[in-house]
C-alpha cells in the first residue's frame, strides 16, 4: 500500500513539474513579445542576459528533482524539502521574469514586470514623440510627473522626471542583470533631454532641459549618444538651472 501511495506521490509530482514547466514556458513566451507588453507592434523590451536566464533555468530544474526526489522520499529526503524547491521555483521565476520595456509606438513610456505578470508602470516621456516638447507649457504643469533625462551608475538606471524626485531602478538582482547598454541605447532616444533651439538663436548659446535633480555630469554623459557635435567640445560659461516649473536647464556657450 505504502508502495502504491509512493508511486502515485512521485507520478503526481512529475506531473505537475511538467504542468509548472509549461505554465512558465507560455508565460516567458508571452510576455517577452510584443503583445506581451501591450502592444502589437514596435515595442521594445529589456530582459536578463541569456547567461542568467540560463543559469534560472537551471535552479528551475534542479528544484523539480528535489520536488520529485522529496515526494518519493529518495535516500530518506524529508518531504520538508518540497519548500525548498518551491522556494527556488519561485526565485527562478522571479529573477527570469524581470523585465523593463518601452511600448514605442503604443506610447513612448517605461514599465518594470517582475514574475512576468506584475507590471508597474514607470512613467510617460515627456516627448510623446520623441522629439517635441514645449518650454512655454512647462510652467503650467502639462508635464508634471513626465521623464525627461536619464543616468546609469553601475546597475541602476535613474529616470528624471519634471516636477518630481527621480526614480532609480535596479538593472541586476543577484546574478541576473541586463545590459545597460542595451538598455542605454534603447532609451537614449526619445527619453533625452530637450534641446531648445530658442536659445540658438543667439550664436553658440545653448540650453538644454531635463528632469528635475540633473547635474552637469548627467546632461555631459547624455551628449555622448544624442549630440555627438557637442561631446567633448570646450564648453564654456557653463550653469545648471534649476527652474521653478520642475525642470533642470543645462546653459552653455561655445567658441
Amino acid at each position: 500500500m505504502k508502495r502504491m501511495q509512493r508511486s502515485i506521490g512521485i507520478v503526481s509530482s512529475i506531473l505537475l513539474c511538467v504542468l509548472l514547466g509549461w505554465l512558465y514556458y507560455t508565460l516567458e513566451d508571452f510576455f517577452y513579445s510584443d503583445a506581451g507588453c501591450g502592444c502589437s507592434s514596435g515595442c521594445s523590451t529589456y530582459i536578463p542576459t541569456y547567461t542568467s536566464r540560463l543559469i534560472g533555468y537551471g535552479m528551475m530544474l534542479l528544484s523539480a528533482l528535489l520536488f520529485i526526489s522529496a515526494i518519493g522520499r529518495f535516500k530518506g529526503i524529508s518531504r520538508y524539502w518540497t519548500l525548498a524547491a518551491a522556494g527556488l521555483f519561485a526565485l527562478a521565476v522571479y529573477g527570469n521574469g524581470f523585465m523593463i520595456f518601452n511600448k514605442g509606438v503604443c506610447g513612448l513610456s517605461l514599465y518594470e514586470t517582475r514574475f512576468f505578470i506584475m507590471q508597474t508602470k514607470l512613467g510617460d516621456f515627456a516627448k510623446p514623440d520623441a522629439e517635441t516638447l514645449h518650454p512655454d507649457t512647462l510652467s503650467a504643469g502639462a508635464y508634471k510627473g513626465k521623464l525627461l533625462g536619464y543616468a546609469f551608475k553601475g546597475n541602476t538606471l535613474t529616470l528624471f522626471r519634471i516636477g518630481a524626485a527621480p526614480l532609480r531602478i535596479k538593472t541586476r538582482f543577484l546574478f541576473w542583470k541586463i545590459r545597460n547598454n542595451v538598455v542605454l541605447n534603447g532609451i537614449s532616444y526619445g527619453l533625452n533631454t530637450h534641446r531648445n533651439f530658442e536659445a540658438e538663436k543667439i550664436r553658440g548659446h545653448y540650453e538644454f532641459i531635463g528632469g528635475q535633480g540633473m547635474s552637469e555630469k548627467d546632461f555631459s554623459d547624455e551628449f555622448v549618444l544624442t549630440q555627438k557635435e557637442l561631446s567633448g567640445k570646450h564648453l564654456l560659461n557653463k550653469r545648471i538651472v534649476n527652474a521653478n516649473d520642475g525642470s533642470t536647464r543645462f546653459l552653455f556657450e561655445t567658441n
